[in-house]
C-alpha cells in the first residue's frame, strides 16, 4: 500500500484525503494463517508538518481464519484506526523506534503500520459463529453437525466423576 505524498508537499500543515486500495493474501496470526479475502482499504488523510507526515484514517479488511472452535473457515470483518508519523531519511541515516516509519522521495509505505493497526483488532479468538460447539474432544466429531455417543457415556468413563458428587453433598467436612 504505497501513498504518494506530491500534493501535501505543496500544502505543508493542510490535510489532504486520500483512498487506497490493495490486495493481500495472508498473515499468520496466534499461530494460525489467516487470509485476507477482500481487498484491503485504508481512506483518510495525511499532512506534512515539516519533514514528518501525519497520517490518519480508517483500514477495513476481511479476513478468513480457522474456527478456534470447530477449525472451519470463519470471516471476520476487521476495522481499525490508523495514525502513525512517517519521517523522511534523507540521506539513509535515520534510525527511528521499532513501532515508527521513515519514508523517503514522494512515497510512503504503508503496509507495516495498517497490517499492525488491524491484527491489534482481531479477537483473540475467531469463531464461524457465537454458538459453536466444535469439535469433542475424544473422536473429534463435529458437535455442531451432531451429537456423538462420547458425550453421552463422558460421565462413566470420567475418572473425575466421582468427585463431582462430593460437590453436591450438604453435610459440613
Amino acid at each position: 500500500m504505497k501513498l504518494d505524498i506530491t500534493k501535501g508537499i505543496q500544502r505543508k500543515g493542510y490535510d489532504v484525503a486520500f483512498e487506497l486500495v490493495d490486495s493481500w493474501t495472508e498473515d499468520r496470526w496466534n499461530g494460525d494463517a489467516i487470509a485476507y479475502t477482500a481487498p484491503v482499504t485504508l481512506s483518510g488523510t495525511y499532512m506534512l508538518a515539516d519533514e514528518t507526515v501525519i497520517v490518519r484514517g480508517t483500514a477495513r479488511a476481511e479476513i478468513t481464519s480457522p474456527c478456534a472452535r470447530c477449525l472451519k473457515p470463519a470471516v471476520t470483518i476487521v476495522e481499525a484506526e490508523v495514525e502513525e508519523a512517517f519521517f523522511r531519511d534523507i540521506d539513509g541515516t535515520l534510525e527511528v523506534e521499532e513501532d515508527q516509519y521513515k519514508y523517503s522521495g514522494h512515497m510512503l509505505q504503508l503496509d507495516d503500520a495498517v497490517r499492525s493497526a488491524l491484527l491489534l483488532e482481531l479477537p483473540s479468538r475467531i469463531f464461524c459463529r457465537a454458538d459453536c460447539k466444535g469439535l469433542c474432544s475424544h473422536c473429534g466429531k463435529d458437535l455442531n453437525i451432531n451429537e456423538c455417543s462420547c458425550q453421552k457415556d463422558l460421565t462413566h468413563r470420567n475418572p473425575f466423576s466421582a468427585l463431582a458428587s462430593l460437590l453436591n453433598e450438604d453435610e459440613e467436612v
